[in-house]
């Protein structure tokens, strides 16, 4: 009899291990199906709500529009802007490219970026005639280029530099900076307005009034962004909230320590090309974009 209960003993202690593992799987499937119709509602809710008006995304130099199940895809950053911007990045790379080694004598390794550097503006120099560009536009490319050109010639010349006679050189360039920021913020904003009011012509006028925007931009420029001043404008709106968010764009493979030497490094251009430290750490069209969004009419 108590060989018997010794037995039953046994096999109670063993089947108990088995029982709750068991009980326990289920529960834990059992929760994780809880959380998947939590998902799922999630989804179905987003799609519904996608659903009740139309909504414009803008990313990398595109608006797109989608509504009632379509997506239309519009380019609102032309060839012109993209001038504006290459000719007011040339200061710019000069700086970059002597500032951190730090003034005095230029190495080797400089010097062949240098020369290579210069080489490519001479070429641009002698081919400006097929830049399409009005002709007082025209002449401000020509001056940030020539005078570009004569400063690296310089430098090239005696092989070394000075900070002063660089910040003096990057400083000089500013007025021609901030016009190519003027004509470039003019050039994109009347772009994307000219799409945008084309939308909105083909729609009822109580189907346009729910229309929300998502922008994705870059981290640096979420302060005074052009395109998210744009649409507050449009929408009426003051700040990012239900009808406007803003995605921040990181670039792989190491967005952390990218921000972070992108953070000091743009600060160096602050300085250098400003003379505000914390220029650069908002859009670099973010002045000339209010100014103009001024003389806009969204009627």
């Amino acid at each position: 009899m108590i060989r018997i209960l010794l037995i039953n003993f046994f096999i109670i202690l063993l089947a108990t291990p088995v029982y709750a593992a068991s009980s326990s799987s289920q529960l834990d499937k059992s929760l994780q199906d809880i959380n998947s119709s939590f998902i799922n509602a999630h989804s179905a809710a987003r799609e519904f709500d996608l659903a009740e008006g139309p909504v414009i995304l803008y990313r990398n130099g595109q608006l797109i529009l989608i509504k009632n199940d379509t997506k239309i895809t519009a380019n609102i950053i032309f060839r012109t802007y993209h001038t504006f911007k290459v000719f007011a990045h040339i200061p710019v790379a000069i700086y970059l490219m002597l500032s951190p080694q730090g003034e005095g004598p230029i190495n080797s390794k400089n010097l062949h970026l240098l020369r290579s550097y210069y080489k490519k503006l001479e070429y641009v120099h002698k081919n400006m005639h097929q830049i399409k560009l009005n002709s007082t536009e025209l002449k401000k490319q020509k001056i940030i280029l020539s005078r570009s050109i004569e400063f690296l010639k310089t430098i090239l010349d005696n092989e070394k530099f000075n900070n002063k006679e660089l910040i003096s050189f990057t400083q000089g360039m500013l007025p021609f900076i901030n016009a190519n920021i003027e004509s470039a913020a003019r050039n994109q904003l009347d772009a994307i307005h000219w799409q945008v009011m084309a939308w909105k012509s083909e729609m009822a006028p109580e189907y346009w009034k729910k229309l929300r925007v998502a922008i994705q931009g870059a981290v640096l420029a979420r302060n005074g962004d052009l395109t998210k001043q744009y649409f507050k404008r449009l929408l009426n709106i003051k700040k990012e909230g239900l009808q406007l968010v803003y995605k921040e764009l990181y670039f792989p493979p190491t967005p952390m320590l990218t921000l972070l030497a992108t953070r000091s490094v743009d600060r160096g251009i602050s300085v250098a090309i400003f003379n505000n430290p914390d220029r650069m750490f908002r859009d670099v069209l973010s002045d000339a974009a209010a100014s103009y969004l001024r003389t806009m009419k969204f009627d």
